[in-house]
């Protein structure tokens, strides 16, 4: 932020004010301590990345559950950030969204998470999510980034919908039995499995999710489904060509079914090169500029790209993103890097002071920061 006190004050005003949702696959952030090192370390060794993970987040719980200052520190470190209401994805802490199993046990951590202190709680409504913040809790709406969890058997849907499950990405970026996901080199739309997918996914009552998905999927997505759909975590193609964007049709048929549009903080989706908050900003006025500012609004994708990931977990991760995880050489994708001074999980009211330097009002950044998604859950 520049040295404009006036303008700090008032970003900081409407920061500590405003409810604030995200889209955070990983959820709050990921800690490091000597005994969640250690536990990672020896999942590293025993069952590579997914174990690693999976014991590094499993040692955090029983850290904060036995040790009453590291539950404080955690909590006053995710209060910094000012984060009312967040998004996961089951299965993203062991970085394996397509395993059914890894996204039973991620639902078990969240559980057992909203059960430590009292600072966390499961939210299956945007009720429960306004309930949650005005108890001083972080509301956690739990979500999926792939269908390849549920395979070909669509009562798992029902089976996730009963586990809290309320919004359903289609695919992640590669093909799966519903469509196709974004960096396919071949583009085609959903499979007649994936029509029936989105059918059961707006009788249960269950978001459809389309930020990863192919053009094709995207577009057919949006004619089949019965309620409005939502790109949670995107930017727009039309400023920067990266197959994870969305073009201006795709926004156009979107708006014309009443749907979200979050704009990610991952510097390599917004440009090619130097990317900083003013980029972010300059994807949310543009697909303001088509949908309408009142269904924009912030789903940073926070996790892997932040500059504390521990150097013995990126050459795992790196690999795994590439493999499993459909990234390219070409799509850009790199760790460690921040959005300008946005970095740490703390670093967030920065996002707020630029959209004050965007030029939007009070009651516009109230809508961007959080207002919005929480109204489309509402009239969804």
């Amino acid at each position: 932020m520049s040295d404009t006190p006036d303008q700090d004050e008032r970003a900081r005003r409407l920061h500590d004010k405003c409810l604030i949702a995200d889209f955070s696959p990983h959820g709050e952030p990921i800690p490091h301590t000597p005994r969640t090192a250690a536990a990672m370390a020896a999942g590293l060794e025993r069952g590579g990345l997914p174990a690693a993970l999976g014991a590094l987040w499993d040692e955090y719980l029983r850290e904060i559950e036995e040790d009453g200052d590291a539950y404080t520190r955690r909590r006053e470190e995710v209060a910094r950030g000012g984060v009312d209401s967040l998004q996961v994805t089951l299965g993203a802490i062991e970085m394996s969204m397509h395993d059914w199993d890894a996204g039973l046990r991620d639902a078990a951590r969240w559980r057992r998470r909203a059960a430590i202190g009292g600072d966390v709680e499961v939210c299956e409504t945007p009720a429960a999510l306004r309930a949650a913040r005005e108890a001083g809790r972080v509301g956690v709406m739990l979500g999926l980034q792939d269908t390849l969890q549920i395979g070909s058997d669509l009562r798992r849907l029902e089976m996730l919908r009963d586990l809290g499950v309320r919004v359903v990405q289609l695919t992640y970026n590669r093909r799966n039995l519903v469509g196709d996901g974004c960096t396919e080199p071949h583009q085609s739309g959903l499979s007649r499995f994936g029509v029936e997918l989105v059918r059961e996914l707006n009788e249960l009552g269950i978001v459809v999710d389309v930020s990863h998905c192919g053009d094709g999927t995207t577009m057919e997505a949006i004619d089949v489904s019965a309620r409005p759909i939502a790109f949670t975590h995107t930017a727009c193609r039309a400023l920067y060509d990266h197959p994870r964007a969305k073009t201006d049709e795709q926004l156009r048929a979107l708006a014309e079914r009443d749907g979200y549009v979050g704009i990610v903080a991952v510097p390599f989706f917004l440009k090619a090169a130097g990317a900083g908050i003013p980029d972010a900003v300059a994807h949310v006025a543009h697909a303001a500029e088509i949908v309408g500012i009142e269904n924009v609004g912030i789903g940073t994708d926070w996790g892997f790209w932040t500059t504390d990931w521990p150097a013995e977990l990126r050459p795992a991760t790196l690999r795994a993103l590439g493999g499993a995880g459909g990234f390219r050489p070409e799509d850009g994708l790199e760790l460690g890097i921040g959005l300008g001074p946005f970095v740490e999980w703390g670093d967030r009211l920065h996002l707020t002071r630029g959209l004050l330097d965007g030029g939007f009002s009070d009651a516009e950044i109230a809508g961007l920061l959080g207002e919005n998604w929480l109204c489309f859950l509402e009239r969804f």
